[in-house]
């Protein structure tokens, strides 16, 4: 979701970025699959029952249309694994997980030699809860090939999830020694570690996922909650900020049959793609336009609309902002996006009061969302509530200590009531990062230092700001800032 209120201008939802690009491997995936006719002698294979009750109108028209198609060829080749198995991938990349269940069943008894079937089935069965024969179908897949190091992670994420922690580690440790270059190998050992007090073992294991993968979002996030269980405040914080800078950036992908079933994808994501790339570009009007016809294909795309009400309040354009609000919270409620992006659009409206209460709404719904407990700070303060604006501050930093807003939001606050020795301790965080707000974090810390009596750093910080507005060309901010260099001197005489 392109949420271009953010600070960073960083979307929040995931799932829905990355072009379409995993067939690369498909060829190499289709071994030599005789089927089989044993389990069906003479007669034609009777339909699958839960197949006979597809309610095609629960999905977007072109998924409907497409699941279609690859329905009626199941019933004109009823003894083809390839057709079943190709039905069992499109109802998993929707997440119909018993219906992709009950075709990868049948392609596998269909095709029992086929590794794709009885892994895609084993994968299902672990999403559906039912750990053990999700083991036994993955298991039974690497009797057919045993060199395909994915389905040795999937197994060891399965005989995690079921609570064989030991079998777990024993086959993340091998996977780790015999695919040193395989990040999610140490990612799940961390996890083992980790779930065991292993702190120091959890370390080394998510490190080495991460300098495997730098971009790998959730490895960073388990290492910097694996920091601060040993109390290393400061590389805690180094790797929950890198997590916030990578999570929206492509994930390692290290399972190529996997990709191919996110390669049936066929809903409104590629104008949603567009409309997000032509955000980062800042042309509003054209990614509106984009989001609008992913809306089309599928009406239900709340994340669309969530990003909507952002984009039409840049554009001025309330009342179809406000529509998009609407459209997002009768879709679903508990979409936290929808609030905070509301709040922004009403705070930009100057509207403080009720943006107060969305982003409160967004904070209701998800206690550790620091990008809406930051904002909601800074409405009550805008209000005149500055002693609860602090504690949101505070909570913010709680969900985040990385977090550059609430940082620089609360050090504001600390100066303003005279506590300069605090405020600085967290502004000298801000200044750590080299962006066009530097000039203003700077700034800031300089009258903190002013106000606590240490005119040197004063000084030496106004400078510093001052040089980096000028590099930016942000030239009334230069020319704010030489008139401070020049009171300070002024002072000193």
């Amino acid at each position: 979701m392109v949420s271009i209120y953010r600070e960073d201008v960083k979307t929040r939802r995931r799932k829905v970025a990355g072009a379409m690009s995993w067939l690369r491997y498909f060829l190499l995936w289709i071994p030599i699959e005789v089927a089989s006719n044993a389990q069906f002698p003479g007669a034609q294979p009777s339909e699958p029952t839960l197949l006979q009750g597809i309610e095609y109108d629960k999905f977007e028209p072109a998924v409907a249309e497409q699941i279609r198609l690859a329905r009626e060829e199941t019933r004109h080749k009823p003894r083809d694994a390839e057709a079943f198995g190709k039905l069992g991938m499109i109802f998993q990349v929707y997440g119909k997980y018993e219906l992709a269940e009950t075709c990868y069943g049948r392609a596998r008894a269909l095709a029992p030699r086929s590794f794709r079937w009885t892994y895609y089935l084993g994968n299902v069965e672990g999403w559906l809860g039912k750990y053990s024969e999700a083991v036994s179908y993955v298991q039974e897949a690497l009797t057919i090939d045993p060199g395909y190091a994915p389905a040795r992670v999937r197994l060891a994420q399965l005989l995690f999830e079921s609570g064989d922690m030991e079998q777990s580690a024993r086959l993340y440790e091998e996977l780790s020694e015999k695919n040193p270059g395989l990040a999610s190998a140490h990612f799940g050992l961390g996890r083992v570690r980790s779930a065991r007090g292993d702190w120091t073992g959890a370390i080394e294991a998510y490190r080495r996922a991460c300098r495997i993968s730098e971009n790998y979002a959730a490895a960073h996030y388990a290492l910097g909650l694996a920091y601060r269980k040993v109390d290393d405040v400061v590389k805690a914080r180094e790797h929950l900020g890198r997590y916030e800078r990578v999570k929206l950036l492509p994930q390692p992908s290290e399972d190529a049959l996997m990709d191919v079933v996110k390669s049936f994808y066929a809903g409104g994501l590629s104008h949603f793609a567009r409309g997000s790339a032509l955000v980062q570009q800042g042309k509003l009007q054209e990614a509106a336009a984009a989001f609008e016809s992913a809306l089309k294909v599928n009406h239900r795309m709340g994340i669309a609309h969530v990003n909507l009400i952002a984009i039409y309040g840049e554009l001025n354009l309330p009342e179809k902002a406000e529509q998009h609000y609407r459209d997002s919270v009768q879709l679903d409620p508990g979409w936290v996006e929808a609030q905070y992006n509301w709040g922004m659009f009403l705070f930009r409206q100057g509207r403080k009061e009720e943006a107060a209460q969305a982003f409160r709404r967004a904070v209701q719904l998800n206690p550790n969302y620091a990008d809406a407990q930051a904002q909601l700070g800074l409405a009550l303060e805008e209000i005149g509530r500055p002693e609860e604006a602090e504690r949101y501050y505070r909570l913010a930093l709680e969900s985040n200590p990385a977090h550059r807003q609430a940082q620089y939001l609360l050090g504001r606050s600390l100066t303003r009531t005279g506590r300069f020795g605090e405020a600085i301790s967290y502004l000298l965080e801000t200044v750590k990062v080299e962006d066009d707000k530097t000039p203003s974090c700077l700034q800031l810390l300089a009258i903190a230092y002013e106000r606590a009596g240490d005119r040197g750093r004063a000084v030496y910080y106004t400078r510093q700001a001052r040089e980096r507005a000028v590099s930016l060309k942000m030239h009334q901010l230069a020319a704010q800032l030489q008139g401070d260099l020049d009171r300070l001197a002024a002072k000193a005489k």
